[in-house]
């Protein structure tokens, strides 16, 4: 068991679609690009960082991740 864990823990992820969706209005936001620091139309959240990071802002109850990662083998 932990030899799976160990595969899965150091696999190397890339970020390849950083957004998220607003509960609150509905918006599905998106950062494409470094610092590019983008907030639904009624505030409640924010997304930041492009391909590079994933920064969220907001109550984590009023956003779902729909972020897309990928996996190197």
């Amino acid at each position: 068991m932990w030899e799976v864990m160990y595969k899965i823990m150091n696999k190397r992820k890339k970020l390849i679609r950083n957004r998220i969706k607003c509960l609150k209005c509905g918006d599905i936001i998106e950062s494409e690009y470094t610092h590019d620091w983008v907030q639904c139309s009624c505030g409640a959240c924010f997304v930041d960082g492009g391909h590079d990071y994933m920064r969220v802002g907001g109550n984590r109850e009023d956003w779902e991740d729909m972020s897309e990662w990928e996996i190197d083998e």
